[in-house]
């Protein structure tokens, strides 16, 4: 049975998806002018790991915008073989992304905590993600959505991460090689916690 959106659901899904398609756009700007100009502070991956670094921001800002869209009511029951195929690609995306970023996090110039923390990121979002899959295979469909909602709350961290990286820097004048190494976990468990306590709320709602 699909649930009826309230004002408050659609506002807060249309700001996810302003914020996730501008750090997609912003991500995906590396194919017209190169990773070196699009996003300067990866420019050390290139190049050395520029086939993984590509893989990441680029099919990583792809699976960032359509996420949101898998959560729709209309869209699964209006046209279930457009969300079939939109999370297949959704789930495929985010296991490439995931694995390049594996392989970014373990190769960074920013540190074991940071080198931990991203490497721990790509392994749960990877891990996420295909329990999705494997629960919609399987058409356990209540299952599917948590999962996918845990996945998608990892997605996220590309837009975490751009949002606490400039307001620790510029606001409080923190040093990029302090702040960097604690946002690592800060861009993406908060968001698991967040996710954890909203399935929680959301199974008491309909018990």
């Amino acid at each position: 049975m699909q649930r009826r959106w309230t004002k408050r659901t659609w506002l807060g899904w249309s700001t996810m998806i302003i914020l996730a398609s501008g750090i997609a756009l912003y991500a995906l700007n590396f194919l017209f002018v190169g990773i070196e100009n699009a996003l300067p502070a990866m420019a050390y991956h290139v190049p050395d790991r520029l086939i993984p670094a590509s893989i990441h921001f680029g099919i990583g800002g792809l699976v960032l915008m359509i996420g949101p869209f898998q959560f729709v009511p209309g869209l699964r029951s209006r046209w279930p073989t457009v969300h079939r195929w939109m999370g297949r690609v959704y789930v495929a995306g985010c296991i490439f992304s995931g694995i390049a970023a594996f392989i970014l996090a373990s190769n960074t110039n920013a540190g074991p905590v940071a080198r931990t923390g991203f490497s721990l990121l790509a392994l749960v979002w990877v891990s996420t993600t295909t329990m999705a899959f494997i629960k919609a295979r399987n058409r356990k469909f209540s299952e599917h959505r948590k999962w996918m909602i845990r996945s998608y709350a990892l997605t996220l961290a590309a837009v975490t991460l751009r949002i606490y990286l400039p307001v620790s820097m510029i606001g409080f004048g923190m040093p990029f090689g302090v702040v960097y190494p604690i946002i690592s976990f800060a861009c993406w468990v908060p968001n698991v916690a967040v996710a954890e306590w909203f399935l929680r709320r959301d199974n008491r709602t309909t018990v």
